[in-house]
């Protein structure tokens, strides 16, 4: 897939960190960013939205209308809305898991046979797939598996759906989430990752590159990092076999090819603000009380950090950013990769 548009990586206001300028490039030729000069770029959001990097607006919750308590002098009266409100909620984020997946199956019809995914090759990115082709994939099977139950409970217990949905956040679909909570999921995952990386530093101080850090503690630490398994297993102090195969491997999987088609199909200067903050935690980086040119630095910073043709290279490198606290992230592409890949 050739580059298809023009963009840069914005730089943060707040830090010194450079980013070079990367003007239609395709990802084959990322290692060429090591002979380009360093400018600072700053730009405080994308001019306009690129709908090759931004997937359908189904795929993400639709609009939350409540009612106003003082709108309403009997209390009944304002609940019985109150829950009207949440029930209409969420029959509109099931008819957007529905959408997405018909979206979904359009594309696939249109895509050659030889050329489909498949979850027996996570990896691979199908030729005429966009980057808002790739995330409505992963996202219509994200939320596919979770639909069954979620609509079960819906229908048990209907608007009192919302008292529940905190206490079982992984069975609930992305469409189907308030916006209190996923902010709640964004600042306990947020709190896990400053932990796991406080444990990580305590047991490793001399960081990844110590002989003591091997794959399979960089792959607890991810799990963890990443909010991707169950914080029970942190309090248990371990993590059951194969979670890495049911887990960690697909999120590397999913991010090796949105790197790829982020970078190919324009930038991260083109995302919707709601998709540059989802890309942001899903590699790690804390987005709570950040400015969107701060997020878009990140992104841009780990795009030309990550940026290599050799899978394995790029394995390497996203394991050290992984390792790494973002606000420690080297400033330069030559730094040290571990022998080992996630």
């Amino acid at each position: 897939m050739s580059s298809r548009a023009t963009w840069r990586l914005c730089g943060r206001s707040q830090n010194t960190r450079h980013w070079p300028l990367l003007a239609t490039i395709s990802f084959a030729q990322s290692p060429a960013l090591l002979r380009i000069p360093s400018r600072h770029i700053h730009n405080d959001g994308p001019k306009s939205l690129n709908p090759l990097v931004n997937p359908p607006d189904v795929t993400r919750p639709p609009p939350l209308t409540l009612p106003r308590r003082r709108d309403f002098e009997s209390p009944i009266k304002y609940y019985f809305e109150l829950g009207k409100g949440y029930l209409k909620f969420y029959k509109g984020g099931i008819k957007n898991v529905w959408t997405s997946r018909r979206l979904l199956r359009e594309k696939l019809q249109r895509t050659p046979v030889d050329d489909r995914p498949s979850i027996f090759r996570p990896h691979y990115v199908p030729k005429t797939f966009s980057r808002a082709d790739w995330v409505l994939l992963w996202r219509v099977r994200h939320d596919m598996i979770r639909l069954p139950l979620f609509g079960l409970m819906l229908i048990v217990i209907g608007e009192f759906t919302v008292l529940v949905v905190a206490y079982v956040d992984s069975v609930v679909p992305y469409p189907c989430r308030i916006p209190t909570q996923i902010f709640t999921a964004l600042e306990k995952a947020e709190q896990r990752r400053k932990a796991a990386f406080d444990e990580l530093e305590a047991r490793h101080p001399h960081g990844v590159l110590s002989p003591r850090v091997t794959q399979a503690v960089a792959r607890s630490h991810v799990l963890k990092s990443l909010h991707l398994s169950g914080a029970i297993w942190d309090r248990l102090g371990f993590l059951p076999p194969g979670m890495w195969q049911a887990k960690g491997r697909y999120r590397m999987a999913y991010l090796e090819g949105d790197d790829r088609n982020i970078v190919e199909d324009g930038g991260p200067m083109g995302l919707h603000y709601e998709e540059l903050r989802i890309a942001c935690a899903e590699r790690g980086i804390d987005t709570l009380g950040k400015s969107e040119t701060e997020l878009r630095g990140w992104l841009g910073d780990w795009l030309r950090l990550t940026a290599s043709d050799d899978i394995d290279e790029r394995r390497r490198r996203m394991a050290v950013l992984f390792l790494t606290r973002p606000e420690n992230w080297p400033q330069h592409r030559d730094f040290g990769v571990p022998e080992w890949q996630l």
